[in-house]
């Protein structure tokens, strides 16, 4: 009973606030788009729809903690508190509808984060930039294996390439130089539609043909090199799902190369929401249990401030260490963990 009158309270509000962020957030996007947006209808709604999931990335996570402070705002307010707790509830019984239902929604945002849900932003930059859904990345050198490859023109969305170039190495040497107008991605491998394949013998020999040409249609190459794995590991300020991420992540480590970047994307995914419901626990701790001696404006205040400085701290952590500012593991995982033990603290004390 106590469950379902509380989650139903902490649900109302944070639906009312989400909407309320969302339209907030919207607004101020179309005026600052205003001279921008597409003219065409159907990509305007496209701009909406995107915009709105653009939005949510930050207004949901945030909703879900101030939903909690206005919940028990509203519990004092009417002395719903002080009667839950005079027939025989605890705080723990209180904080724990609110508590199970910021975790599951937080679980949720997480599997958002698997999705294509966090390429809106990109989908947005298309819109207003391009005029349409058009992700073309240009001039791109990775290493794959023991491959360097240049890439003149990629769209992660279409999984198309244009203009690629593959040197091919053994130690310092080029072994051979393949390259094609146009390659496609089919999930496993890079199609070259077209290839040129140019062998260089090791050991040159003058007044000889020593290079050995020959084209080959429908060559692959580039084994699971998956095209928002491109996107994700050239880009400074990268936009990739904790699947891409992932991928990206085992590609890598199988290449010794460095992972900190990915390693950091995948634990934003994790430390931010999960800063919530620690965040909940500390502001159960200290909701008075009477309205007389309450001023709610001043306790709204500070637990509004104390929420927002939370996760803006960890929004900021994140943040420099996907930059390289800082170590992934020093810059979210360790104050993550100080911050669960210190909400564990102060939850055995409720």
């Amino acid at each position: 009973m106590l469950f379902r009158f509380v989650g139903f309270i902490y649900l109302k509000f944070i639906f009312l606030i989400f909407i309320a962020l969302q339209i907030f957030f919207m607004g101020i996007d179309i005026l600052k788009y205003s001279d921008n947006l597409p003219e065409s209808a159907n990509l305007f709604v496209l701009f909406i729809a995107y915009d709105f999931l653009y939005a949510l990335n930050y207004t949901f996570p945030i909703a879900t903690l101030l939903a909690s402070i206005v919940t028990y705002i509203m519990l004092i307010k009417s002395n719903q508190l002080t009667a839950i707790l005079s027939i025989g509830y605890s705080k723990k019984n209180i904080l724990f509808p609110i508590l199970l239902i910021s975790i599951i929604l937080n679980l949720f945002y997480i599997g958002l984060n698997a999705t294509p849900f966090v390429y809106a932003q990109e989908n947005i930059d298309n819109i207003i930039q391009r005029g349409g859904i058009n992700d073309a990345k240009t001039d791109i050198l990775v290493k794959h294996n023991n491959n360097y490859v240049y890439i003149g023109k990629i769209f992660p969305i279409l999984q198309k390439a244009e203009n690629i170039k593959v040197f091919e190495t053994e130690g310092l040497f080029v072994n051979r130089f393949i390259e094609s107008s146009e390659a496609q991605f089919d999930g496993t491998w890079w199609n070259l539609k077209t290839a040129t394949i140019t062998s260089i013998p090791k050991n040159l020999e003058f007044n000889k043909d020593n290079l050995k040409i020959q084209e080959v249609q429908n060559y692959q190459i580039l084994k699971n090199f998956k095209p928002k794995i491109l996107d994700t590991i050239y880009q400074n300020k990268p936009n990739v799902s904790i699947t891409d991420a992932f991928n990206a992540f085992i590609l890598l480590s199988n290449q010794d190369s460095s992972t900190d970047k990915i390693r950091s994307i995948l634990y934003s995914f994790i430390a931010i929401p999960f800063s919530i419901p620690f965040s909940i626990i500390i502001i159960s701790f200290y909701v008075p249990n009477l309205l007389r001696y309450t001023n709610l404006a001043k306790l709204g205040f500070i637990f509004v401030l104390f929420c927002l400085i939370i996760w803006g701290l960890f929004f900021m952590l994140t943040k420099l260490s996907i930059s390289g500012f800082l170590f992934p593991e020093v810059g979210v995982i360790i104050p993550l963990i100080l911050f669960i033990s210190i909400s564990l603290y102060y939850y055995k004390q409720i």
